[in-house]
């Protein structure tokens, strides 16, 4: 009988039982990486796919020529937190906060977003994004509070310049 496992995907769901020819599928495809928690059949807790004999072979490195014409490599996934969709989402939302106009509910965007991938990132350490999140929390929310004081003193003004042309 082949051996099963189970995977905890970047989602936070469970996956399988499946054989492991499955999982070398989704190595390929680039559905799972080497940080990707696994729970094989009869194992006591949950492992990295890496730490598995089975699949060292598949995650072996393409020879050095390889990865440099096709510009694979492991910097481009430790720089963009791919497997942690909630922080990146707000690292984008709070840089597109400077915006004039739409800036107060694309920084409160970031700023909800930032906090929910900080969480995610607590529970799912492989999953990477923590720079991203804070990057969505402090920018996100300072351009959405900016964006806010503006728009009531704004009002205030409105408002205060007609209560004076009363007088």
């Amino acid at each position: 009988m082949h051996a099963m496992y189970k995977i905890l995907g970047s989602d936070g769901n469970e996956y399988g039982p499946v054989p492991a020819r499955q999982i070398k599928q989704w190595i390929m495809e680039n559905r799972v990486d080497k940080k990707t928690p696994v729970f094989p059949d009869g194992a006591a807790d949950w492992v990295f796919l890496e730490s598995l004999q089975e699949f060292k072979t598949v995650f072996a490195p393409p020879p050095l020529g390889k990865m440099q014409s096709e510009g694979v490599g492991g910097s481009l996934y430790a720089i963009i937190p791919y497997k942690n969709i909630k922080a990146l989402g707000a690292y984008y939302f709070a840089i597109f906060s400077v915006i004039p106009i739409f800036g107060m509910p694309l920084g409160f965007i970031g700023l909800a977003l930032g906090i929910l991938g900080l969480r995610f990132q607590r529970l799912h350490p492989w999953a990477g994004g923590k720079v991203h999140a804070w990057i969505g929390i402090v920018l996100g929310g300072l351009f959405g509070l900016i964006y806010l004081a503006l728009i009531i003193v704004g009002i205030v003004m409105l408002v205060g310049g007609k209560h004076l042309a009363y007088y």
